[in-house]
């Protein structure tokens, strides 16, 4: 298996990692997004430390280069490996990304973060996705007003990935949680806590796509 492959592994072994029951005084630890007011991108992977498959010299050694990877091919602080740690059984992978286009690059996942009016421009069809604001209130696309101005994220998660997502702004409205088990909740002003459930049949196409709106 070459490096790349390695990593591709790592990280899948990373996300994967058991549901939080409703009800904890304190939710688990789990792999978030953070966006900030330039566009950049703060990506905290969180998983089992399962040594079996490596360990952390090897891990960290395996992310740099990946990442130096990255960088030659689409420009210098594209992505940056920020740290590679381990407490208590569990790992955690900091990664910055300059941008959507390299978040989407780097982990073979959809994403695109813009205006309402830049999104359609590329092919989304908002008009066709079931909003609700976080008290669970459905609302029409077209009823949502300065959509020249309000800000969305729409990213893509696979069968057993969870993954909270920080805004710099506040939400809005999400996409309806979805008839295939995928789960879509608030869990503040800015945090949307996304649960792709797994898929039985073993498929790993191009994943379930969330829409976040906020401003």
């Amino acid at each position: 298996m070459d490096r790349r492959k390695a990593f591709r592994l790592a990280a899948a072994v990373c996300l994967c990692f058991a549901l939080g029951g409703c009800g904890q005084e304190k939710a688990p630890e789990i792999s978030s997004i953070s966006i900030d007011g330039e566009g950049a991108i703060t990506h905290q992977i969180i998983g089992e430390f399962n040594q079996d498959y490596y360990d952390l010299d090897s891990l960290n050694g395996l992310a740099a280069e990946r990442v130096a990877e990255h960088c030659a091919d689409y420009g210098e602080g594209s992505a940056v490996l920020e740290s590679v740690t381990e407490e208590e059984g569990r790992i955690k992978i900091l990664l910055d990304y300059a941008s959507d286009r390299d978040y989407s690059i780097f982990n073979h996942r959809e994403m695109f973060i813009g205006t309402l009016l830049g999104a359609e421009a590329k092919g989304y069809k908002l008009d066709e996705v079931s909003f609700v604001t976080p008290d669970g209130e459905a609302v029409s696309f077209g009823s949502i007003d300065g959509q020249d101005e309000k800000q969305i994220v729409i990213i893509a998660t696979k069968p057993s990935e969870e993954l909270l997502v920080n805004t710099f702004g506040s939400v809005l409205y999400t996409n309806q949680s979805a008839a295939d088990g995928v789960r879509v909740e608030c869990t503040g002003k800015k945090s949307v806590h996304i649960t792709n459930p797994a898929d039985e049949s073993g498929a790993d196409g191009a994943g379930t796509l969330t829409y976040i709106i906020f401003n």
